[in-house]
């Protein structure tokens, strides 16, 4: 959102070096208690700020807080990225809280929600990261999951977790 404007230099890197971008909306309000204008604006403003940063055009909406119903799925128009494994590092703040709920609950398939903006969230990444690899996860962005999966990523739809097809 208002962040990628801040930081074009950072958004423009992530991109180039393989990370996917997804659109968290402008300044992090609760889309459920937004008129439709008003959600539109905070999607749109920010494709467009993503967009002016890097080239990148967004294709993937995370509502903040998770909120999202059934009526706002159909007006973000874009497939909606929850989450499967939630490692609270924003109450916690704890490096080692974050690194032990992750190790103790992913799952192949699972969505790992995690906050850039604390230091303790990027110190427990350098921990579970290579411990993740070392136990032979593979950790790819949404579209490459999902393609992997076979899955395609639907407009108005809700992913939690992408796990293997029985």
């Amino acid at each position: 959102g208002q962040e990628a404007d801040k930081y074009k230099d950072t958004v423009k890197l992530i991109i180039e070096e393989g990370s996917e971008v997804g659109n968290h909306t402008y300044n992090h309000k609760d889309l459920t208690k937004l008129s439709d204008e008003e959600i539109s604006n905070q999607i749109l403003n920010t494709e467009n700020l993503i967009y002016e940063s890097s080239g990148y055009v967004s294709s993937l909406v995370r509502p903040p807080y998770g909120a999202s119903d059934v009526n706002l799925n159909k007006k973000i128009s874009r497939p909606i990225i929850k989450w499967s494994v939630d490692t609270r590092d924003w109450q916690s703040r704890d490096a080692q809280k974050v690194t032990n709920h992750v190790l103790n609950t992913v799952k192949d398939g699972d969505i790992v929600l995690m906050h850039d903006i604390y230091k303790s969230t990027a110190e427990a990444s350098k921990t579970f990261i290579p411990k993740l690899v070392e136990m032979g996860y593979q950790l790819v962005t949404i579209s490459e999951l999902a393609e992997y999966r076979g899955l395609p990523l639907t407009e108005g739809q809700q992913y939690y977790k992408m796990p293997k097809k029985k």
